[in-house]
């Protein structure tokens, strides 16, 4: 599948206190589960804020599938593979989930973007049953 033509995503090399409430809180999850020594727990313990500890699980098998290089909690601006799986999750959340793959492939080779896309996929849903809302990246897009 080729992930040439996507837009680019309208968060790569942003300043993180400009990321939507519910891409920051995924984010932030993702760079405390990077950090940690027991990382599911830490990132429950980051999505819990929002009542959505339960998301860990899915966030920890989506990392440890598609290993995205995440920076530190402390960085100011996203990394390329943090702001594509923002992206994917977005995508996914929106219906858009051949995008949502393109996107994984940006960050994973084929075979664990594939397997991640049902983690993707779970994310997503479980953040719209919580109302956390992803912004639409193809209509956010620049």
């Amino acid at each position: 599948m080729a992930t040439h033509g996507l837009p680019k995503t309208p968060w790569s090399t942003l300043d993180v206190t400009h990321l939507p409430p519910s891409e920051a809180l995924l984010l932030d999850a993702m760079r405390a589960w990077s950090a940690a020594r027991t990382p599911m727990q830490a990132a429950a313990l980051v999505l819990a804020a929002e009542g959505a500890q339960a998301l860990a699980v899915p966030l920890d098998i989506l990392l440890r599938t598609a290993s995205p290089t995440l920076r530190c909690r402390l960085c100011e601006k996203t990394g390329a593979d943090e702001a594509a799986v923002l992206m994917a999750v977005g995508l996914a959340q929106h219906n858009s989930r051949s995008c949502a793959l393109a996107m994984m492939l940006r960050v994973a080779a084929p075979l664990p973007a594939y397997q991640s896309m049902g983690t993707v996929l779970t994310l997503a849903a479980g953040m719209r049953a919580l109302g956390l809302l992803l912004a639409n990246p193809l209509t956010s897009a620049g």
